[in-house]
């Protein structure tokens, strides 16, 4: 049976203040869930990332959904000390741990984190050159708006690298995908946040898992990538359909 898949993805009343508490919740271990729940490939698909925003060289990018900044630190060491990374994200606590991670760092220039709203950025049209995002829309109340935001502030040439969770396609893998996810996750989330709900719903973990349910992936992705305005937009499936990187170029 294939999966039903949502256009919006998964919405509910709150959304916005539930996921705040939730990646507040996590934001100390965040980091080594990420590692454990990719079975250590999310490196792998940042360095991917990093391909396909091609030459940053004294680049301006922005990161979206920055989290605790790790693909904003790859960024600022592709960047070189010309170029300027502006990591954005709802979750103070989060930022928090961004910014102690990047005294550790070696990046030529330190990376400007800051608080701020996917959906209703601060910044004028046409700034960056780059705008990267990692495994945020599933978190938004509203991906469409979240996509023409990130087509609004690129400059023309300038690209969007978006990393996504999905369900892989293939049916004898999706069954051990499902496993995975549904006992070594869970029991690992279990472990981490003692399966403590969040404002009355979901512990962590089990939205960070149930949220990748109906999420759109694949061409139903870049369908509203170039309904933003992206004439250019591809993905690509990585890690046997678990992750899809998406590429759309602003002409």
């Amino acid at each position: 049976m294939e999966e039903e898949l949502r256009p919006n993805g998964t919405q509910f009343e709150g959304k916005e203040e539930y996921v705040k508490e939730v990646f507040t919740e996590i934001a100390s271990y965040y980091d080594e869930m990420n590692e454990l729940m990719s079975m250590g490939m999310i490196k792998r698909w940042h360095r991917f990332m990093m391909k396909k925003a091609g030459d940053i060289d004294s680049k301006i990018c922005l990161d979206i959904g920055t989290g605790t900044g790790e693909i904003a630190f790859l960024l600022a060491k592709n960047v070189g000390k010309d170029g300027k990374v502006y990591g954005v994200d709802i979750t103070p606590r989060m930022l928090e741990h961004a910014d102690m991670k990047m005294k550790e760092q070696d990046i030529p220039r330190p990376i400007i984190f800051e608080v701020g709203d996917a959906l209703s950025l601060r910044f004028q049209d046409g700034y960056f050159d780059v705008v990267t995002s990692g495994y945020m829309l599933r978190n938004v109340t509203d991906i469409q708006k979240a996509i023409n935001e990130m087509f609004r502030v690129l400059k023309p040439g300038g690209r969007a690298v978006v990393a996504e969770l999905s369900k892989p396609n293939n049916r004898f893998i999706r069954f051990f995908y499902n496993l995975y996810m549904n006992h070594r996750v869970y029991w690992l989330g279990k472990k981490y946040g003692g399966g403590k709900k969040i404002n009355g719903k979901e512990p962590a973990y089990e939205w960070l898992t149930s949220s990748i349910e109906g999420f759109p992936h694949g061409k139903e992705m870049t369908d509203k990538f170039k309904k933003a305005g992206f004439e250019d937009a591809q993905y690509f499936v990585k890690s046997l359909g678990a992750v899809n990187i998406y590429l759309g170029i602003k002409k």
